[in-house]
């Protein structure tokens, strides 16, 4: 089987779509955007950490026409990317679900300090059972003050599984240095999809020996 392809959209540019997806860019480049599996994370991470109400496209090559379909390095980035030219016919697109890694992901990042981008990710109700089994408030987790943490990413074992269309749960695998001292534990969290976007509820750390 060929290897799929994915595409990060906007709910609004693929609700619109109506056989074939044409998103801003196509008008302004030519080309959907679209990443390898193993690029995803950073895609997300560098350009749509702001973003929480991104739509995950899954898309099989083999639905495209031939020349359609390139990889190319168009920005010099030094890796090179595959962009479908011209709008990507929705017969191509295998599955779709929402896209919450990033948001995980900034949890662990300088946004984590960000007080408008935490204020903008946890849900009004946000609770945290800690990897010392204590219990934390939104208030509290919002109060905590910018610390060094070095982590791993992407995290290990990510995997999302919808409850239903507006409530997710996501596990992972966290690996972080905190005063020299190295951490693993598995991580939980519940995102429910509000009119603000996908808002984190509840999470938890349970330690790994």
């Amino acid at each position: 089987m060929t290897e799929r392809i994915y595409h990060l959209a906007e709910p609004g540019d693929w609700a619109r779509s109506s056989g074939a997806y044409t998103p801003p860019s196509v008008g302004d480049e030519g080309f959907v955007h679209c990443s390898m599996e193993e690029q995803l994370p950073v895609v997300a991470r560098e350009r749509f950490r702001n973003h929480n109400r991104l739509v995950l496209l899954t898309i099989d090559p083999e639905r495209l026409d031939d020349e359609t379909l390139v990889f190319e390095d168009v920005y010099d980035s030094g890796e090179e990317f595959p962009h479908v030219y011209g709008p990507l016919p929705t017969s191509a697109v295998v599955t779709t679900g929402p896209y919450l890694e990033h948001l995980e992901e900034g949890m662990w990042l300088e946004t984590r300090f960000d007080p408008e981008w935490m204020d903008r990710m946890l849900h009004p109700d946000f609770s945290e059972v800690g990897m010392s089994g204590r219990n934390y408030t939104r208030d509290q987790i919002e109060d905590f003050s910018p610390a060094e943490l070095t982590v791993r990413l992407p995290h290990e074992d990510y995997r999302l599984d919808l409850i239903d269309e507006d409530v997710a749960l996501v596990r992972y695998v966290s690996h972080d240095t905190a005063d020299g001292v190295e951490r693993r534990a598995q991580r939980t969290s519940i995102w429910v999809n509000t009119n603000e976007g996908w808002r984190l509820r509840f999470h938890q750390g349970t330690p790994v020996p």
